[in-house]
């Protein structure tokens, strides 16, 4: 009796975790409008109406780059979700982004949540967000129940995206003057690292899509992503995809980092900081020096013809006297 009391409580704790799970994969209600192109579906408000139209044209103009670079092309419609607000970009993420998030990707979902510009509370590339949601997106629907570390799926979002400014060059040049590189196993936990390490790790895992562009091409990229969905095991995928263990590839990739990086590195180097402040410093020295000579030389040059010409004047007056 209690052998089939256990089985029923199992029966009914299955079929539950199924309506859930079945729930939680639905599309959210929308009494917005729609619009669908070849490879999206955009939900969207009467009030973004121009928004959303460029939008799902930009969407479809990234479509190829994204998916030709991953090396993946998702069976299904890909759904894009133009939040009026921050209440309602909560509620189609499940509460499961910050407040402060303006984009958000739901790769098992196949949808993409962005928030309007004109409701947004700081000035942000909306495309820009696009491709990085929809590289995530492509990347977990190519991976399928595998799990990409998080170096390579916010690095192939970035790399994809474009998203490389000055200030990251500084972030990383600093690190390696001071050694403190985060090892790419350890960006995993991201979301606990302050905001200055958050966005060293942001950058470093860019640099570690890029490396693999730059020495396997996007040959290694697609090689890694296939062989990670197929055994859902990293370092053998690194091993069967690059021929690297992670060891060593964390390894090649440190050296790749510091000879793009070790011209900044010694140029923030306090005391070349140092020297190079002198020497600008010795040189303006000199510049203005000789910059007050010549203004004294010119003086003395104008002394002169004023003294040629008060002597004329001088010559004439008695000329011409009476």
């Amino acid at each position: 009796m209690r052998i089939e009391m256990v089985r029923r409580a199992a029966v009914i704790i299955s079929m539950l975790f199924f309506v859930t799970l079945t729930m939680a994969f639905r599309a959210p209600a929308w009494d917005g409008l729609s619009e669908s192109s070849e490879n999206f579906v955009l939900f969207y408000h009467r009030e973004d109406a121009k928004i959303a139209l460029n939008l799902l044209a930009a969407a479809e103009r990234e479509y190829h780059r994204v998916t030709s670079t991953i090396g993946f092309r998702p069976a299904s419609d890909i759904q894009i979700y133009l939040a009026s607000d921050p209440r309602e970009f909560r509620l189609l993420t499940l509460g499961e982004i910050p407040e402060w998030g303006i984009g958000a990707a739901l790769p098992l979902r196949g949808r993409i949540v962005l928030i309007s510009p004109r409701h947004s509370q700081g000035r942000y590339d909306l495309y820009q967000v696009l491709v990085h949601e929809l590289s995530h997106v492509v990347l977990g629907l190519a991976l399928g129940d595998a799990r990409a570390p998080r170096w390579l799926d916010e690095g192939m979002a970035m790399f994809i995206s474009h998203e490389w400014k000055m200030g990251q060059s500084i972030l990383v040049a600093r690190a390696l003057l001071f050694d403190s590189l985060i090892p790419l196993d350890e960006i995993e936990t991201l979301n606990s690292f302050s905001k200055g390490k958050a966005q060293l790790a942001y950058a470093e895992s860019f640099l570690a899509v890029a490396f693999i562009a730059d020495r396997y091409g996007e040959v290694g990229l697609h090689l890694l992503v296939e062989e990670l969905a197929r055994n859902g095991d990293l370092d053998l995928a690194m091993r069967a995809s690059l021929g690297l263990s992670q060891r060593e590839f964390h390894m090649i990739w440190r050296d790749y980092v510091t000879a793009r990086f070790n011209w900044a590195s010694t140029l923030s180097h306090p005391l070349v900081l140092w020297l190079l402040m002198l020497s600008l410093f010795i040189a303006a020295f000199f510049i203005k020096r000789k910059h007050t000579r010549k203004i004294m030389e010119r003086w003395k040059m104008e002394e002169a013809s004023l003294g040629e010409l008060s002597g004329l004047e001088e010559r004439d007056r008695r000329w011409s006297a009476p």
